[in-house]
């Protein structure tokens, strides 16, 4: 039976105002230890959520059985009885304009677990071919399947694939050096190269020596920017935050944040954070949410929207087993380029940005990896580093942007230039 059928068919027992949410999820995966794959899994997750209105009551139960769909409706009733309102709440979305976009490539559906482990091959050959030893990695594809019907008249289905490679590698010289790469589309893509740039990135951060404390510029890579901001900056964005005054940019549209671009968009063609609609059965959209580093609005779900009054944004997200909430799709970011810095460090990886306060916005975090710059060369790796700060301080210092864009898995970006405090 297809997910829109499930969730039509669940409708049927459903007596008052309620949606019904369907995700199924097939996930192939190959696990690399060392220069072998070691490890190959096949699993399935099927899943109904059910969420019950009546005034401002509501009820959610969630099944992996669906043969007991009935009854999950019935469970939800129980909880419904027993809930507070929700004062806030106004009405599930009405039905609205859905345009199709290309989610997937159709090439990834005829993936099977044979092209996986030759992938995995592809990876370590990549890696011992450019002097790197294979440490640990993985590969993976994902089939992702979801329905929505609503008692308001939504019935909805998409799908969609992601293709996903990662591969450590270690360096030994002087000491010993590791580096990583990894790549995740909605397309396939050459994974040889993701072997060869990790043996690359572990051999040039070997010998990697210590550094004295200093304010001063630095350039966040991709990787490095998408851990900061997705730990202290973006929440800030989500209506729900700015409503329980947990957002530092509450009060603050038509106010300059930064010197940069920031738009998200679940629009775009093969983007890995793209859909036709969101977790309530809204269309997705593309806003600009900081023009000129101004701020121009906030995130919304159909929740906040209509608590707010305005349109949703089309960022509902959500699992089978949990009510909408807010989060983004592709978030892109964009400024204007600038030449390399005089003296200061280029930072590729950060550890441990998720002990950052989401709240204030202050950070701690070790650099994993790095180097020195003077006059626009690198002059050596750095280890034993940390940065320390205000996210907000950070991205009202930016400079500019640096260097090639990249998708992270869902942020998209170039590198970014701004002002820091390194620790030795």
């Amino acid at each position: 039976m297809e997910l829109e059928e499930i969730t039509q068919k669940t409708m049927e027992y459903v007596t008052s105002e309620g949606e019904i949410f369907a995700q199924k999820i097939k996930v192939i995966s190959y696990d690399i230890e060392k220069n072998n794959v070691e490890i190959g899994e096949e699993k399935e997750t099927i899943g109904i959520g059910v969420r019950v209105i009546k005034g401002k009551k509501q009820g959610f139960s969630f099944t992996n059985n669906i043969n007991g769909l009935e009854e999950c409706v019935k469970t939800a009733y129980k909880v419904l009885k027993v809930s507070r309102d929700r004062e806030d709440f106004v009405s599930l979305p009405e039905p609205k304009k859905i345009i199709k976009r290309n989610l997937t490539d159709e090439s990834l559906y005829s993936i099977s677990s044979e092209d996986l482990i030759k992938f995995s091959i592809d990876m370590i050959d990549g890696c011992e071919e450019n002097k790197g030893t294979p440490s640990s990695g993985s590969t993976n594809l994902t089939l992702h399947e979801e329905a929505i019907s609503t008692s308001t008249g939504i019935s909805l289905s998409q799908k969609y694939a992601t293709l996903f490679g990662y591969l450590s590698s270690i360096y030994k010289d002087v000491d010993v050096s590791t580096g990583f790469d990894y790549n995740i589309m909605r397309k396939k893509f050459n994974f040889t190269d993701i072997g060869k740039n990790a043996a690359d990135k572990a051999k040039e951060t070997s010998n990697a020596k210590n550094i004295t404390s200093m304010y001063c510029d630095v350039i966040l890579e991709p990787d490095a920017i998408s851990s900061l901001l997705s730990n202290t900056f973006i929440s800030h964005l989500y209506a729900e935050n700015v409503d329980k005054n947990r957002s530092f940019l509450k009060g603050k549209i038509g106010e300059k944040i930064t010197n940069l671009k920031m738009i998200d968009d679940g629009t775009i063609d093969y983007g890995i954070a793209s859909s036709n609609f969101d977790g309530d059965g809204n269309p997705t959209k593309r806003n600009i949410i900081l023009e000129e580093g101004v701020l121009n609005h906030y995130l919304y779900d159909d929740f906040y929207a209509k608590k707010f009054e305005v349109e949703s944004t089309g960022n509902s997200e959500r699992d089978y087993k949990s009510l909408p909430s807010i989060g983004t799709t592709n978030f892109i970011i964009e400024g204007e380029k600038i030449e390399n810095i005089k003296e200061g460090f280029i930072i590729n990886e950060l550890r441990g940005a998720h002990t950052a306060n989401p709240i204030s916005g202050d950070f701690s975090v070790e650099i994993s990896s790095g180097f020195y710059i003077k006059n626009g060369e690198k002059i050596h790796p750095i280890k034993h580093g940390m940065i320390a700060g205000n996210v907000f301080d950070f991205l009202g210092k930016v400079k500019g942007t640096y260097g090639k864009i990249k998708d992270t898995g869902g942020l998209i970006t170039p590198s970014i230039v701004s002002e820091v405090k390194v620790v030795g």
